[in-house]
């Protein structure tokens, strides 16, 4: 949904659609526009636009992420590393048994390629904890270039994952410092792959999106 200005409503239209969103919803963009039902419309409506824009770059990330690791661990063990005992913790273990027990549940096969698909952004993010490091000095430094530190890749993962399940979940992200987000992911992208990081580039709408704030609620 794109942002087209002031949604010409009248009284009627507001209430259902106060309604339609809930009050304790919509009372958050109130918040921020100081009471002003109007503006706080304008602001749900850019809101979802600057979420729609994310959604692209966020997804082209997350993709290259997963691939990456699990091409690169196919190459040093097998297709089927996910069982690898040595190679999986416990916890990571499990949430890997409880994807297999889904996937099964609902009658399909599982497949090294399946797994991929159904893992969470946060499972792929737990692989750069501390208690992974020996597999991130043997194996998953080599998907980033320039090199980062671990933990401040790691850390970064997570802000991006997190702005990631505000959006899936619908949730408010004008209070966000987004454009720290938007650098945050290009770097993270363009470290991982410069080809996928240009062709993001030249289709995303992100920073077009973010320079037409509503004036009123911009920091």
């Amino acid at each position: 949904m794109a942002d087209n200005g002031a949604f010409p409503h009248g009284p009627d239209d507001l209430l259902g659609l106060r309604k339609a969103l809930s009050d304790e919803r919509f009372q958050r963009y109130c918040d921020e526009t100081g009471g002003d039902e109007a503006a706080a419309l304008h602001l749900y409506t850019w809101n979802t636009a600057v979420s729609a824009a994310f959604y692209g770059p966020i997804q082209a990330c997350e993709i290259t992420l997963r691939n990456g690791i699990h091409d690169r661990l196919v190459a040093a063990y097998n297709p089927w590393w996910f069982r690898n005992s040595r190679l999986v913790h416990p916890p990571e273990a499990r949430i890997i048994q409880e994807t297999e027990d889904k996937i099964k549940n609902v009658g399909n096969t599982v497949t090294p390629g399946h797994l991929v698909a159904e893992l969470s952004f946060g499972f792929w993010v737990r692989l750069f904890n501390k208690s992974y490091d020996e597999l991130w000095r043997s194996h998953l430094y080599r998907l980033f270039s320039p090199k980062p530190k671990r933990a401040d890749l790691r850390e970064q993962l997570d802000r991006i994952r997190t702005l990631r399940n505000r959006i899936a979940h619908h949730e408010p992200i004008f209070h966000r410092n987004l454009m720290d987000d938007a650098g945050r992911l290009r770097d993270v992208t363009k470290r991982l792959s410069p080809a996928v990081n240009d062709w993001v580039n030249f289709h995303s709408r992100v920073y077009d999106v973010l320079a037409d704030r509503p004036i009123a609620t911009r920091f």
